[in-house]
């Protein structure tokens, strides 16, 4: 396994990103799995509906993958979008058979009715940004009891996780956090992932700063959410950033271990929401 880790990730990072051909992705591709995207009315900029705006279709995969850029807005729901997004895609392609649709980024709002259509979400910067209404946490609840998979990511010391501990509070009020161990099959559903690592946010990777955010609490952990036979419904990976990690993978002051990190668990999480 690790001879094959190598050489699937030195095609991956080793030089400067090579962005994918996109004539043959896209919809008609039959993809079989969607990187989604929550939006949430909390944080900078609210946002509040039952549809799933669309930021902007210059700044879509397709344009990033030009080398036009662009990207942000929305809120903190939005952070890094859509470099983050559309770059992680690609490389689950790369490192796996999954065919993912990655012609657009992809987000869905709480209360818009494909929210069920959509079996993975990815929520970021909960600790900052995230106020659920009764309504929105019993939409989340039914979403996961349907077989629906819960990323949260971003979230940065004590005051932020008080605020993502209450949210799940009213998520989960049945099911508590518990801190997983390494030893737990999502680490093992892919890659073979033997530690937690901290990812850090792209300025205090390429600037020599901590990698913490808050002096407060330092350490990463990796928590989850099961249900009463144990399947994981929620991933949830505090005091780590593994979006920006993602998202600045082409950068080289960006330590490649922990964009190799980074990507293994994600893609970890991605294959067992999809066999379990």
């Amino acid at each position: 396994m690790k001879k094959v880790l190598t050489v699937l990730l030195a095609g991956l990072f080793a030089t400067a990103f090579v962005l994918p051909s996109l004539a043959d992705t896209g919809p008609e591709s039959n993809p079989e799995f969607y990187f989604t995207r929550l939006i949430y009315s909390g944080g900078r900029g609210r946002y509040s509906g039952e549809s799933s705006p669309k930021l902007g279709t210059e700044r879509n995969c397709e344009s990033l993958a030009r080398g036009e850029g662009g990207g942000g807005g929305g809120g903190t729901w939005a952070t890094d979008y859509p470099a983050s997004d559309c770059k992680f895609m690609w490389g689950v392609e790369r490192l796996s058979a999954v065919r993912v649709y990655d012609r657009t980024p992809h987000s869905v709002a709480i209360m818009d009715p494909d929210l069920f259509k959509y079996p993975y979400l990815y929520v970021v910067e909960p600790g900052r940004g995230l106020d659920l209404s009764n309504e929105e946490a019993a939409r989340l609840r039914e979403y996961v009891l349907r077989g629906g998979f819960i990323h949260f990511d971003d979230f940065w010391g004590l005051r932020e996780r008080e605020n993502v501990e209450f949210q799940l509070g009213k998520i989960f009020p049945d099911h508590p956090i518990k801190e997983l161990d390494i030893r737990d099959e999502v680490f093992h559903s892919f890659f073979d992932v033997d530690t937690v690592m901290q990812i850090p946010n792209v300025s205090n990777a390429c600037n020599g700063g901590p990698y913490w955010e808050r002096s407060d609490d330092k350490e990463p952990r990796i928590y989850g959410i099961k249900d009463e036979m144990g399947r994981l419904l929620s991933v949830i990976t505090y005091n780590s950033d593994l979006g920006d990690a993602w998202e600045w993978m082409d950068r080289p002051c960006y330590p490649a271990a922990l964009t190799g990190q980074a990507y293994r668990m994600g893609l970890n999480f991605i294959i067992y929401s999809m066999s379990h």
